[in-house]
């Protein structure tokens, strides 16, 4: 139960919140359509977030399907084989990102930009940040489930 509401659930909870509600629901499941990203680079970044966070709720959740082999090794993308030079380029700017926003450097943002342009490097900011509020909630409002917005079993986007 979080000390915000009697739920265990963001779904439920954000639900309760008259002004974000459907909303909320609608832009967050928008970000898994955005053209600019494949939706797998965006959940290895929002999984990267959710590690870094220390955050089990948010990486017990899958948003889009990640091949097993890329979730077990994700905590060591940088020396990993199985991650393509787009998805480390992502994952590096992720950390940073999650770290210290002002510690991106020009070079980061550059590597992005080569693979998904400079509406890709757009995109996946807006996204981060995103999923950054959101696997903060979890962790502020110590939310203990999967539910319908963050679904272990299902898919956004699809």
């Amino acid at each position: 139960m979080s000390w915000i509401s009697s739920h265990e659930s963001k779904h439920v909870i954000i639900q309760e919140l008259p002004i974000i509600g459907n909303n909320f629901e609608q832009f967050y499941d928008s970000i898994w359509s955005i053209s600019q990203l494949p939706a797998t680079t965006l959940e290895l970044c929002r999984l990267r977030l959710a590690q870094l966070h220390n955050s089990e709720v948010d990486w017990q959740q899958q948003h889009q399907p990640i091949d097993q082999q890329k979730r077990d090794a994700l905590a060591h993308w940088d020396s990993s084989t199985v991650f393509t030079p787009a998805e480390k380029a992502c994952i590096e700017f992720t950390e940073l990102y999650a770290m210290d926003v002002a510690a991106i450097s020009d070079q980061q943002a550059d590597a992005v930009k080569q693979h998904h342009d400079d509406a890709g490097l757009v995109a996946l900011i807006e996204a981060l940040g995103v999923f950054n509020g959101m696997t903060r909630l979890s962790l502020l409002w110590q939310v203990s489930d999967t539910d319908p917005l963050n679904s272990g079993s299902e898919t956004h986007g699809e």
